[in-house]
């Protein structure tokens, strides 16, 4: 049997100049949203109210972007968050948790980031990452320290729930899906990130730690967003994917865009 998903993220509607539409758009039943819709809450609402009425269920992670001005204050944000998106039918904010649908779980987090993230085991090089982010964003060091805490707790909440998963019969495949980038490996390509502080703050090197406790083999694909050039890569035996809009007006960005349709065996 088969079960299909249109895959989005990253649309930033809050960069772009036109009214977003998903009208005629959609490709499955199914929406997984990935974070960074908008940095302005006022435009969360409609948003995925739209995606929403295009689908039986939409999936949402929330992004750093739905927190920028909010990284503060952590807690506070994502009880605002909560307030801003709303009741939305046939939608589901995966917030640390999962959904499954026929013999397939969806387990969604946000993922943050480690300040290490592809840098090795360097602590300069993660030190030196946090003063970067520090004065290119112009935030607290405590908002790091939130942001970091946040990142172990999103990786803790994936280890558990991979090996819950494992002792339920009736799911046999699992689907990932996380905000920030998962593995270092699948940006190693790209010659702008690589051993920068940029790349440092892409992902968590701690997201993969749940891939030990799947001891049957479950995890079937990774989808994340954060990187907004296309990404669909296999690492022992996972499929990584994405499909990022991106910021209007930059290089890595598309200006016509549509959902990226995920087919899952089960």
């Amino acid at each position: 049997m088969k079960i299909h998903f249109d895959l989005i993220s990253d649309l930033h509607v809050d960069t772009w100049d036109e009214d977003f539409s998903w009208e005629g758009k959609a490709t499955s039943p199914y929406a997984v949203v990935i974070g960074d819709v908008s940095r302005e809450r006022a435009d969360m609402h409609p948003v995925l109210k739209e995606i929403a009425s295009n689908y039986l269920m939409t999936m949402f992670v929330d992004g750093n972007d739905e927190h920028r001005w909010g990284l503060d204050d952590l807690r506070i944000s994502y009880e605002t968050l909560t307030e801003d998106i709303g009741e939305i039918e046939n939608f589901i904010w995966l917030k640390d948790d999962c959904l499954v649908i026929d013999n397939v779980a969806f387990v969604g987090t946000n993922g943050w980031c480690s300040y290490d993230f592809g840098l090795g085991e360097s602590n300069q090089a993660y030190t030196d990452c946090k003063e970067w982010t520090k004065s290119t964003y112009k935030v607290s060091m405590w908002a790091l320290q939130q942001v970091e805490a946040m990142a172990m707790s999103d990786a803790g909440f994936l280890c558990r729930t991979v090996k819950k998963l494992q002792t339920h019969p009736d799911i046999t495949k699992i689907v990932m899906l996380s905000h920030f980038v998962p593995d270092a490996r699948l940006l190693k390509h790209d010659v702008h990130l690589d051993s920068t502080h940029r790349l440092g703050t892409t992902g968590n090197s701690f997201l993969t730690k749940c891939i030990e406790e799947d001891h049957e083999k479950k995890i079937d694909t990774w989808c994340f967003g954060h990187y907004h050039s296309d990404i669909e890569q296999q690492l022992d035996g996972i499929r990584y994917l994405n499909n990022a809009r991106g910021r209007g007006g930059t290089e890595w960005c598309k200006p016509v865009y549509y959902p990226k349709r995920i087919e899952i065996d089960f």
